[in-house]
């Protein structure tokens, strides 16, 4: 993808005009374009499996709110339209429909691109640029569409706290900013306007429930939207990296002299290494001075050139996958400068299932399937097995029976959803797609899997090859399931 183009002068001349009579209705004036006519409303409609029941979908709908920041293209919130099969689009100063398509997803980031075909639908409308992160104290403006409101709407405030949170749709965690600008559902992924300069300070994406908090909202800083930007010029989207080491804190006195510390270095101790790091990187008890030329103080934060707080983490995830980040490490008594490769861990369980459907395999009255992140949260099953190490070869996937269906040909099995399959007939199952092979393969005799079932490490659910053979159509019949397995698992 081209790189965006700005027109920064043009729409912070634009926004800083306006600023004065926000409070009124946005509309052209004077035959100038009113830069707020950049801002968007969209309307989704999704269609997504239900983790438990693979075969099948749940249909919803909701609203949220975006950004034009080029020629069709319109930045908005992952969580907006993940999952959607249909996507309209609204301008605030004109009744016309517009049909959007997605473009780019980065569920790591909570973000996503747009695209609406119609030439028409730039008439009026001058593409908003991103901005640089905005300072604590900064005045932002908050525009959008809240609560699926008909009309666009503004809310004033300050930026209050920024720092490394939680990413509610991604389970991650990376830079945000905390605003006092109320960011309420359908604000998500409109703009936050830097009001010095007019660009896009970030863009809303979540807030905090009435117990935890008031007036509190949280949006997407540029330093993340950048990266984002940046990932999908080759056409694909890699993400953010995994954190691929675990540190400790060198506050205690003790425990400096203890590493052998002198007085004027400061860091954090590595305490556990991912096998991703690889032998050229850190290493356990090395003791992390610097990241990327950033001094790192003893409670692990960094500081940058303007003095303002970031966490050690902040240069690794800002970098693209692929990258390299050097470090200075306190090794062994000596100064060793290496490098933190960036990526992600390969796991045995699947990433969250968004805008794809999960594989299924029904057997008699059991359903199998891939475990994801999804069906752990869903299912709030537990496991032996650590799920969350790397894989130990590349087709490595960890599947879960999800589902029982009461059938005479499972009976004394009915209560073994929500249990790992370790093994079929003694052979360690790979994955999903391994586990149909060894099934389909036991045409008479009998089907020992061997099974995790939280409560009891290796539990043998033991049934008849042809008994559960003669169950599936049945049991397919009565609860209206279209096929034995996904598609996926019907190709060669």
């Amino acid at each position: 993808m081209k790189r965006l183009h700005t027109v920064g002068t043009m729409i912070a001349g634009l926004i800083a005009a306006a600023m004065p009579v926000l409070a009124q209705e946005a509309a052209d004036s004077d035959g100038e374009i009113n830069p707020l006519n950049a801002v968007v409303k969209l309307e989704v409609s999704t269609a997504k499996p239900d983790i438990c029941c693979p075969w099948a979908n749940r249909t919803d709908g909701g609203t949220g709110s975006g950004v034009v920041v080029d020629e069709g293209l319109i930045l908005t919130c992952a969580h907006c339209v993940v999952d959607a099969c249909y996507i309209r689009v609204r301008k605030h100063n004109e009744d016309m429909l517009y049909h959007g398509a997605i473009e780019f997803v980065d569920n790591d980031a909570d973000l996503a691109l747009v695209r609406v075909e119609d030439p028409s639908f730039m008439d009026g409308v001058i593409p908003m640029e991103i901005g640089e992160t905005p300072h604590v104290q900064d005045d932002v403006l908050a525009v959008g569409y809240p609560l699926g409101g008909e009309d666009i709407s503004y809310t004033r405030g300050i930026v209050s706290r920024i720092e490394d949170i939680g990413y509610s749709h991604g389970w991650t965690r990376l830079l945000g900013i905390q605003v006092d600008a109320a960011i309420n559902p359908g604000n998500s992924g409109g703009p936050i306007l830097d009001m010095k300069t007019g660009r896009v300070a970030g863009i809303a994406f979540q807030g905090l429930g009435q117990d935890k908090g008031e007036a509190l909202g949280y949006i997407i800083p540029p330093d993340i939207i950048e990266h984002f930007l940046v990932d999908i010029q080759d056409g694909k989207v890699d993400g953010f990296s995994d954190s691929l080491f675990s540190e400790g804190m060198m506050e205690s006195p003790a425990k400096r002299r203890y590493y052998g510390m002198d007085s004027g270095l400061t860091g954090v101790v590595v305490e556990e290494v991912d096998p991703a790091l690889g032998k050229d990187s850190i290493r356990t008890d090395d003791i992390i001075l610097e990241v990327d030329g950033y001094k790192v103080s003893n409670s692990g934060r960094i500081r940058l050139k303007g003095g303002e707080p970031r966490s050690l983490y902040y240069p690794l995830y800002i970098r693209q996958i692929g990258e390299k980040v050097p470090v200075k490490v306190y090794r062994d008594g000596a100064i060793v400068e290496t490098h933190i490769p960036v990526g992600k861990k390969d796991l045995r369980l699947r990433r969250w299932m968004y805008d794809e459907k999960p594989d299924y395999f029904v057997y008699g009255g059991f359903v199998f399937t891939t475990i994801s992140f999804d069906y752990m949260v869903r299912s709030d099953a537990k496991f032996h097995d650590d799920l969350s190490r790397d894989k130990e070869f590349a087709e490595e996937e960890a599947v879960a029976i999800s589902f029982c269906f009461a059938d005479k040909c499972i009976e004394g099995y009915i209560g073994c959803d929500r249990s790992l399959v370790r093994s079929v007939n003694g052979v360690k199952v790979r994955n999903l797609r391994h586990l149909v092979e060894l099934v389909d393969s036991c045409k008479d005799g009998f089907v020992c899997f061997g099974l995790d079932r939280g409560d009891e490490w290796d539990f043998k659910a033991i049934v008849d090859a042809k008994e559960m053979r003669e169950a599936t159509a049945r049991v397919m019949k009565r609860n209206l399931i279209p096929g034995d397995r996904s598609e996926d698992l019907r190709a060669n």
